[in-house]
C-alpha cells in the first residue's frame, strides 16, 4: 500500500483529480548523489550552476514557446542534475523521473525519486525537468482558477482566454520533444525512464516520438496515451471490484453476507431519497458542515485510490447508518475527504501545482465526447448528444452511481465538461493527438505497475498500456494504490523497480502478491459493550467486558493510525472526543493520545509508535479512561505490514490481568 503527499498529488483521468490525495509517505531521506564542489558543471552543451539547496546542478534550456513557429517566443526548461558518483568508469545511462499531475513539476518530487534510484547514482546520472508550465518551467498561472478550491467553467474559460494562442501548445507531445532537446543539450543519447501517474502518460508520449532514446521504461500507475474512452469504462468496475476485495480478504469483513459493494449501493439509494446533513470534523480536526448525498457518495468512491481509509471505513459506515442509524462515521469520512480531495486550502503556488498547465494538458491530449477542433456551442451540442447515448446504451457506466450522478463531481474528478469553453487549438497542434497517429512505440522493455486497489488509473487500463508495447510486462501489486515505488512501505514495488532497471526484466515479483490487506473494521458501535470481546490468551483473568473494553482501547489505536492518512495538520481528534498529535522520530510515527474515543464510553490517554515502513511494528502505551469503564492500562502491538496480523493486548483492566489477542484494527 502507498500513501501519496502532496508534493506529489495526483493524476489525470477520470478521476483525473488535480489534487485529490496527498502523497506522504515517511520523510525521505536527503537525496544523496556526488557531493558538488564545483561552482558549474559543464555538461553537452550546457553550463549547469551548483543548485543552492540540493546536491545537483540547475540550468534552463531555452526552446521555442511553439516548434511550428506559429506563436512566436520561446520558454525555458528547468532542468536538475544529480551527477553520478563513480568517476573512473565511464558513466551509464542516464535515469529521467517524470511527475504526474499533469502540473507538478517533477524537480519539485526529488525527495521521492532520488531514494528510489540512489542505489544507482554511483554511475548514472539522475535527471529531472520540469515540463513546460510547471514548477521553473515557466509555470503557467491562471486566476480565478488557481486559486479555487475545484476547477470552475468559469475559471476555466477565463484561463483559456488568459493563454490565448498558446493555449494548445502544453501538450505532452510538445513536452515530449522538449526533454529530447534537454537530452541532446546534455549528450545524453540513452536514457532509463521511469513515470508516475500523468509521468505515465508522458512516457507512452515519449516512447512513441522518440522510441530509440530508451533503454527502459517503468510505467508506475499507468493509462494508456492511445485507444481510449472518453468515458473512461474502466474506473467504476476498478472501484467496485476494490472494495469487494478489500472486503474479501479482510477477516473482518470476508463472513458478512453479500458483498460490500451492494451495502454501498443501498446507502446510495438511501442518501438518494433522503440526503443527510450533519456536523463532524476533518481530518485536521476542524469542525464543518457536511451534505451526504449521491454527489459527495460518488466523490468519495471515485476519489478513494490513493490510501486505505474509505476501503477500511466505508462498508462499516454505511451499516452503522443503515442499520443503527448513527450517522457519525460517515460524515467523519465525508469531512475528511473534503479536505483531502482538494489536498489543503487553496491557494497553492502556482510553482507547486499548475492548475492551468492541469486543464492545458487536458484538453490538448484526452478523449473527449465532442470534438475540440468545433466552436463552444457546437461542442455543447454534441455533448448533449453523446450523453444521451450513452445513457441509452451503456446507463451503467458509473454504476452503481447514475452519469449524472458522476458527472456532477467537480471537473477535476469528472473531467468530462472539462474543455467545453476552451480555445480552439490551432491546425498544427491537433488535441488528441500527443502521439503521432501510427507511430511506433519503443521496443525497449516497459514495465508497467499496476495497484490492484487503484482506481484512478485502474490495473485494466495498464493492461492497455502494455499492449501498446511490443516487450512489455505488467506486474499487479496487491492491496495497493495510486503509484506504488514511490514512499514504497512494502519495500517491494520500489525493489522491483530496481531491478528492472538493472537487468531489463522485473526478475521475481512474488512480493506483489503478499502485500497486507487493508484490515476492514467490523462494525462502528457508539458503545463498547456492542463489540465483540477480544479472544482471551493464557493468563487472562479479564471479564468479557474488560475484553470489550480491551477491543474498543485496540481500535481506538488503530484508529488514530487511520487518521493520519487523512490529516495534513499533525493533530485531530477522535470520533466521540480527545485528541492526538503526531510527529516523526526514531524512524517511526510518535503518536500522542488524549482522551481519544473511537466509542462514547471508553477514551485512551498514552503514546504509541508506528513504523510506517516495513516491518510496521506498532506499539501502544495506553490508560483507560470512560464513563462506567475501570480503570486500567494496556499495552497493544501488531504488525501493520503483515498479512492477516493479529493484536496482542497485555496490561490491567480494573485490577484484573489482561492476556487477549483479536484481528488487527
Amino acid at each position: 500500500m502507498n500513501k501519496t503527499w502532496m508534493a506529489l498529488l495526483l493524476p489525470c483521468v477520470l478521476v483525473l483529480s488535480a489534487a485529490a490525495s496527498p502523497r506522504r509517505g515517511s520523510p525521505a531521506p536527503s537525496p544523496a548523489g556526488a557531493q558538488p564542489t564545483a561552482p558549474t558543471l559543464q555538461a553537452g552543451n550546457l553550463t549547469l550552476i551548483r543548485c543552492p539547496d540540493v546536491p545537483a546542478y540547475c540550468g534552463t534550456l531555452d526552446r521555442p514557446i511553439d516548434p511550428a513557429g506559429q506563436v512566436s517566443g520561446t520558454i525555458k526548461i528547468a532542468l536538475q542534475l544529480y551527477p553520478h558518483r563513480e568517476r573512473t568508469q565511464p558513466p551509464l545511462e542516464a535515469i529521467v523521473a517524470v511527475e504526474g499531475g499533469p502540473g507538478y513539476p517533477s524537480i519539485g518530487s526529488r525527495s521521492s525519486y532520488i531514494p528510489l534510484f540512489a542505489p544507482f547514482l554511483d554511475r548514472h546520472d539522475v535527471l529531472l525537468v520540469d515540463n513546460r508550465g510547471t514548477g521553473a518551467s515557466q509555470a503557467i498561472i491562471c486566476q480565478p482558477l488557481q486559486s479555487s478550491a475545484f476547477l470552475t467553467i468559469a475559471g476555466i474559460t477565463t484561463c483559456g482566454q488568459t493563454l490565448g494562442d498558446t493555449s494548445d501548445l502544453y501538450g505532452s507531445g510538445t513536452a515530449a520533444d522538449d526533454l529530447a532537446a534537454v537530452l541532446d543539450a546534455l549528450g545524453f543519447a540513452q536514457i532509463d525512464l521511469y513515470g508516475d501517474s500523468y509521468g505515465t502518460f508522458f512516457s507512452q508520449t515519449f516512447a512513441g516520438r522518440h522510441p530509440g532514446r530508451l533503454r527502459a521504461v517503468v510505467l508506475d500507475s499507468a493509462y494508456p496515451v492511445e485507444h481510449e474512452s472518453p468515458w473512461y469504462p474502466e474506473a467504476a468496475p476498478a472501484m467496485r471490484n476494490a472494495f469487494n476485495s478489500a472486503c474479501e480478504q479482510s477477516l473482518a469483513c470476508q463472513n458478512l453476507p453479500g458483498e460490500s459493494v451492494t451495502r454501498i449501493t443501498a446507502l446510495l439509494n438511501s442518501l438518494r431519497a433522503n440526503p443527510l446533513r450533519g456536523q463532524a470534523h476533518d481530518g485536521d480536526g476542524h469542525l464543518v458542515n457536511v451534505q451526504a448525498d449521491a454527489s459527495t457518495l460518488a466523490l468519495l468512491a471515485f476519489g478513494n485510490a490513493t490510501g486505505p481509509v474509505v476501503y477500511r471505513e466505508l462498508d462499516a459506515a454505511a451499516r452503522a447508518y443503515l442499520g443503527h442509524g448513527n450517522p457519525s462515521p460517515l460524515l467523519r469520512l465525508l469531512a475528511e475527504n473534503s479536505v483531502i480531495s482538494r489536498s489543503g486550502v487553496p491557494p497553492y503556488s502556482p510553482t507547486y501545482y499548475s492548475a492551468g498547465l492541469f486543464t492545458a494538458v487536458t484538453c490538448e491530449d484526452y478523449p473527449f465526447p465532442y470534438d475540440l477542433t468545433a466552436a463552444p456551442a457546437v461542442r455543447l451540442t454534441e455533448r448533449n448528444a453523446a450523453f444521451a447515448e450513452e445513457l441509452a446504451t451503456a446507463p451503467g457506466v458509473y454504476a452503481p452511481f447514475t452519469i449524472f450522478e458522476y458527472n456532477s463531481l467537480p471537473l477535476d474528478y469528472s473531467v468530462l465538461d472539462t474543455c467545453l469553453t476552451w480555445p480552439l487549438p490551432s491546425p498544427l497542434h491537433p488535441p488528441g493527438q500527443p502521439v503521432p497517429p501510427g507511430a511506433t512505440f519503443t521496443s525497449a522493455p516497459v514495465l508497467v505497475l499496476s495497484g490492484t486497489l487503484d482506481s484512478l488509473t485502474p490495473a485494466e487500463q495498464g493492461k492497455k498500456v502494455a499492449a501498446l508495447f511490443p516487450n512489455a510486462t505488467q506486474v499487479l501489486v496487491a492491496n495497493s494504490f495510486h503509484v506504488t515505488a514511490l514512499g514504497d512501505e512494502d519495500d517491494c514495488a520500489s525493489q522491483i523497480v530496481r531491478y528492472f532497471v538493472e537487468n531489463l526484466n522485473p526478475g521475481d515479483t512474488i512480493c506483489a502478491s503478499q502485500i497486507a490487506e487493508v484490515r476492514t473494521l467490523p462494525r462502528f458501535a457508539p458503545l463498547a459493550t456492542e463489540l465483540d470481546p477480544a479472544s482471551p490468551l493464557p493468563g487472562n483473568q479479564g471479564t468479557a467486558a474488560d475484553l470489550r473494553v480491551a477491543a474498543a482501547s485496540a481500535y481506538a489505536a488503530g484508529d488514530a493510525i487511520a487518521r493520519w492518512w487523512m490529516n495534513l495538520s499533525g493533530s485531530g481528534v477522535g470520533l466521540y472526543g480527545g485528541t492526538f498529535q503526531y510527529t516523526y522520530a526514531n524512524n517511526a510515527y510518535q503518536f500522542r493520545l488524549t482522551n481519544f474515543a473511537w466509542v462514547q464510553d471508553v477514551n485512551v490517554t498514552g503514546t504509541m509508535s508506528w513504523g510506517y515502513t516495513k516491518p510496521g511494528t506498532v506499539m501502544a502505551q495506553l490508560t483507560i479512561g470512560g464513563t462506567g469503564t475501570p480503570a486500567g492500562s494496556l499495552s497493544i502491538s501488531w504488525n501493520d505490514r503483515q498479512p492477516h496480523a493479529m493484536a496482542t493486548i497485555r496490561g490491567q483492566i480494573g485490577g484484573r490481568n489482561i492476556a487477549a489477542t483479536m484481528y488487527a484494527p
